[in-house]
């Protein structure tokens, strides 16, 4: 069981492997918690919630967002073999907003976050992986 947990841990190190959750807190605000592995590092980890910010507010019917919370840091989740392993993790609030909001000038895009294709990218998902 030990060695089938460190070569989860190795893969996910190599591959670099993330997970994102997103918990809805209001009808028009959200958090977007991202965990990724060491080889994503920071700006990995930041693009991926970012990712999954702009394809949450898609689903949701909407385009236009903020954010209104945003931390990061790393956790340390195991030492074997003289080696360290720690993951990435981000956690962003993002706050939809209505065409008619007076501040809609200063919100992002999550169209044109995610770019020219992005009816393909929300329909495939918010990505697990940092690398490729």
């Amino acid at each position: 069981m030990r060695k089938i947990i460190f070569s989860l841990v190795v893969a996910s190190t190599l591959f670099g492997c993330a997970h994102t959750d997103i918990q809805p807190l209001t009808k028009s605000t959200f958090k977007v918690a991202t965990k990724a592995a060491p080889a994503c590092g920071p700006q990995g980890a930041r693009e991926i919630a970012n990712k999954a910010a702009a394809i949450e507010v898609i689903k949701r019917g909407g385009d236009k967002f903020i954010f209104i919370g945003d931390e990061s840091g790393s956790t340390l989740t195991g030492i074997s073999g003289g080696s360290i392993y720690s993951r990435n993790d981000q956690s962003m609030v993002v706050k939809m907003m209505a065409p008619e909001d007076p501040n809609i000038n200063e919100a992002l895009s999550a169209r044109e976050i995610l770019g020219p294709k992005w009816a393909e990218i929300v329909a495939a998902g918010v990505p697990s992986t940092c690398t490729g």
